[in-house]
Formats: structure tokens, sequence, C-alpha cells
């Protein structure tokens, strides 16, 4: 029969063991978010481990895992040697200094086209202004599926009058690619003339998703995406261009972020477009060719508004009205409302709206300072050009206020919900530090066999007083890192006691029962910090006086 010990061995075993028992498949998506260099040393793990890093499907190299190239190209040629060939390359994860086409990533590249690869994100640090990158690299991967390619931006100092870009330059051409993704990229074409330019797209005919974020065209202010099946377009800060074409029959999505002080055109061809996010410093010019007839969803947020723009945004809610649900900002609204003689006489533009959103783009409390407060209303005169249309549509409107205290509620859960782990820590520290009444003397015993040696070479080395100073000093040390951990709790006690206050009473009494409760479980967990560090004071200052009486007693009989 096993012993009640043995049993318990057995299980610690088992649970210390129990990442080995996942399946390689796991286990890979695990170290998928790790280097490949620190992948292979889990082979000191165990013998579970030791070829686990020869069959990864996800492959993460860095050259800035590497003090050296030389060191890069060495591991990069080993691990390909030895790497199982019969296993394809899923991804592929590139962090790269210096040229594109330098031998170790242009190894990794090739082995892993020529592995089936279905994900390639390269991402290249910038040792100089601009890193060549011509697209024809990737021409050999027919397999990809999803492809990211980004420069990686330092902080510009204020001498700085352009990013640090990518270039990357000539066709495309994936026939298995759905999805693009490019970020700080200079587009860029050899002997290109004409005077709108893009990404020549022609030869990915399965592209669905397409991303432009801080992007820029090369000698050509103007920009333009042509692609017959692409799904979804996000053009995410578009530098230094002041008109965009879009022809894309099959386009559902379309979100655009505007980050600078350019106002570009975008002229779109777009028939089956279901969705619209604008979000820029100005009013979007809008101009289609198609009347936005599947228009389903909008949202509008302008960032700065003036009474001069009030024409431009009549113009555009013009263009949109086929939409059903439409989301503005509260800034829209009462821009209008200070321009009724812009409305007055326009007969309401939204035939087949449902539901209509208003909420406040400046929702800080510094932004509020100027801005009106209270319950959101909107002037008749808006009322009715908005709704008259559709009678039936829902109106859901948002003041400044719901908004702020929407955020304040979720940065008190999150600081409640941070609390609570902290405090189920601690309960657990108190279990495992705490000692049972009866076992007090054990304990004691326990402390004077582990002191001893300390405490005569104390005697020896300082003589009998520094002894107990020691012992004080040792429970100074002790009693600042729980009177950390009593002040942790205490802050965060307040900050979440500062943001109640703030909320309104309905938000507030939604909250107030689990403040309440963690409180309670703060106090709990206090009282048994303050309790162990005075048993332990006790103890020890106790058994150091024990030690100094003995001592002495000892010296002055002999």
């Amino acid at each position: 029969m096993d012993s009640g010990y043995g049993r318990k061995e057995k299980k610690e075993k088992v649970d210390d063991d129990r990442l080995s028992s996942l399946s390689n498949d796991l286990i890979h998506k695990i170290l998928s978010f790790i280097g490949v260099k620190d992948a292979v040393k889990t082979i000191a793990l165990s013998s579970r481990y030791r070829f686990i890093w020869t069959t990864m499907p996800y492959l993460n190299f860095s050259t800035e895992d590497f003090p050296n190239l030389p060191k890069l190209s060495k591991f990069v040629t080993n691990f390909l040697t030895r790497r199982n060939t019969q296993i394809d390359v899923f991804s592929l994860k590139l962090s790269f200094r210096g040229k594109v086409k330098q031998p170790s990533v242009k190894k990794l590249m090739d082995y892993a086209f020529s592995h089936n690869i279905q994900q390639l994100d390269v991402i290249c640090f910038f040792e100089n202004n601009e890193i060549e990158c011509p697209l024809s690299l990737f021409s050999s991967a027919q397999s990809l599926k999803h492809l990211s390619l980004k420069g990686f931006t330092p902080k510009r100092s204020r001498d700085d009058s352009k990013l640090y870009n990518l270039k990357a330059s000539s066709t495309l051409e994936l026939p298995g690619l759905t999805t693009l993704y490019l970020e700080d990229v200079t587009l860029c074409s050899e002997g290109h003339t004409q005077p709108c330019f893009g990404l020549d797209l022609s030869k990915c005919p399965n592209l669905k998703n397409l991303t432009f974020k801080r992007c820029e065209t090369d000698g050509s202010n103007s920009f333009s995406v042509c692609h017959p099946g692409l799904s979804n377009l996000n053009l995410d800060g578009l530098t230094c261009v002041v008109s965009v074409n879009l022809v894309a029959p099959q386009l559902e999505n379309l979100t655009i972020r505007c980050n600078n002080s350019c106002q570009p055109e975008y002229v779109i061809s777009a028939p089956n477009l279901a969705s619209l996010a604008y979000r820029g410093y100005y009013p979007m010019h809008l101009n289609s060719t198609d009347g936005f007839h599947s228009l389903k969803g909008v949202g509008i947020c302008i960032c700065h508004l003036n009474d001069t723009e009030g024409h431009q945004i009549v113009r555009l809610l013009k263009q949109l009205h086929n939409v059903e649900f439409l989301t503005l900002n509260l800034e829209i609204i009462e821009l209008l409302s200070s321009s009724v003689e812009l409305i007055s006489h326009e007969p309401s533009p939204f035939i087949n709206l449902k539901n209509l959103t208003i909420y406040p783009q400046k929702i800080s409390e510094w932004d509020m300072r100027d801005l009106p407060k209270g319950k959101v209303s909107m002037s008749t005169e808006v009322k009715k050009y908005l709704l008259d249309s559709s009678p039936g549509a829902t109106v859901t409107m948002f003041s400044r206020e719901e908004i702020i205290a929407v955020k304040d509620v979720a940065s008190a859960q999150k600081l409640m919900a941070e609390l609570r782990v902290f405090l189920e820590q601690e309960k657990g520290t108190t279990k495992t530090k705490g000692k049972a009444p009866m076992e007090s003397d054990n304990a004691k015993m326990h402390m004077k066999s582990q002191t001893q040696p300390d405490l005569k070479m104390q005697l020896e080395i300082g003589g009998n007083i520094s002894l107990v100073q020691s012992c004080w000093k040792d429970l100074g040390v002790q009693f600042e890192q729980r009177k950390a951990k009593a002040c942790l709790i205490l802050s965060k006690l307040e900050s979440i006691e500062g943001l109640l206050k703030k909320l309104p009473p309905t938000n507030r009494a939604m909250i107030q029962p689990c403040f309440s409760t963690l409180c309670a479980e703060a106090d709990t967990v206090m009282c048994k910090l303050m309790k162990m560090q005075c048993d332990e004071n006790q103890s020890r200052l106790s058994l150091c006086f024990h030690e100094l009486a003995t001592s002495t007693t000892m010296e002055m009989s002999s």
C-alpha cells in the first residue's frame, strides 16, 4: 500500500510536468510567442523538448537577439540544417536591422518560401533614412496568404522633416495573397510618370483585406487603389496625399483615418459598400460615382470643427442618404445647431434611417472646461433635418458627462480587479507563512536552531548589543516590505474611491457593493499582515534577548 506521502509526491510530479503533457501543436503555439533562439533553449527542460524545436511551424527571428550579423548567420545556418524539412513553415516573423537582401534574411525567406509559408511578417529597423525593399522579393512565395510589411520608425527629433520609411517598389505578384498590411512604407515605382500613383495589385487576384498605415507615395500627391475583389480597406494616416481614387466593385467595408492637415478628396467607386467609418481633423471630401446605394452603417467623427465648415457637413450628409445606421459626434450636431440657416430649407436626406447615435468626441475633463455640459438635446431644426424622412428612426444620445462616467466605471472596475488579484495572492502568502497556535513552540525551536550559528557569529564579531541591533534592522526591512504592501492596498482603494465619488448616483450604486466587499477583504489582509509583523517581532526579539542573556551569563561564569 502506498503511503499518503508517496501519493502526494506522485501527484506533485504530475502537476509539475503538466506542460510537457500538452500536444506538440499546443507547445508549438506557446513557443511561437518567443524568439526561435529561446525556443531552441527549451531542449534543456527535459527529453520531451529535445526535438520539439525542429518541428515548429511558427518561426520568429530577430537580429536584435544576436550581438552581430556573423552570430546570426551561423545560428540561421545551423537551425535550418537541423530543422525537420518535412514540416511546412506556417508563419515567419522576421525583425531585422540592415539591408533586406542580407544573406541571413534572404536565406530565411527563401527557406520559408520553399516550405509553403502562409503568413509572413517583416519588420525593418532603420539605420539610415530609407531602406529599399523590392516587392518582387516575395514573388516566389506562391503559397503566401498574409503579408505584413512594417518599417520600425524611431522617435523623431524636432529637426526631422520626414519619416524614416521602408521604400517598396515594383509590382506585387502573389496569386494566393488574401491579406496585405503595410505600415510606414513609401510606395514608389521606377520610371513612374503618371499623376496618380498606387500599388499595383493586379497580380493578387484573391486579395480581400488591405491596410495602409502611415504610408506615402514617392513623387506624387495622389493615390489610387484599384482591385476587383477587395472586401475590406483601411486607409490610416496617408501622408502628403491630396486625392484618393478608389475603384473596388466588391468593397464592403471602408475605414479612413486622416491625422494630418491635408484634406484629401476621396473619389470612390464601390457600389457594394455597406460600411464606412471616417475619423479626421476636417470634414470628409467625398465624391461617389455610384451613389452608395448599398450603404448600411456610417460612423463620422470630426475632431476639429469651425463655424465655416457647416456647408461641408451638409454636403457630406447628403451623399450618405441611403444609410440605415448613422453615428455622428456631438460636435457635428452643435455646429448644425449654430448654422440652422444652412438646413432650414433643406429636405431631410435620410430616407432609410433606422438608428441615429450621437456621442461626444471630446470626452476628457480638460476638454470639458469650455464646452457645454448637461443633458444633450437637439434643436427642432436639426431634429427635423435629420429625422423627418425617417420618422420611425430611434435616437441614442450621450452627453459628455455620460461618456466620462463610462470611462470612470471601466477604470474603477479595472482597479478593483487588480486589487482583488493582489489580495488573493496575499491571502495565499499569509496562509503559507502563518502558524497555528499549537505549532508555536515547534516554530520557536526551529527558529532558534536555524539562527544559532548566526547569533554566535554576531556575538564573536560585534558583541552582545549588536546582536539585538542586527535583529532589529532585519525586522525593520521586513516591516518596510509589509508597509509597502499596505500602502499599495490603501492607494488603490483611495483611487477607486476617488472615481466613485465622481460618478453619477446610478453608476455609483452599481459598483458600491463590490467596492464594500473589496474593502472588507483588504481590511482582513492588512490585519493579518500587521499581526504577522507583531508576532514575528515579538518571537525573534525574545529569542535574541534570551541568547543575549545566556551568552552574557556564560561570559561572567568563565
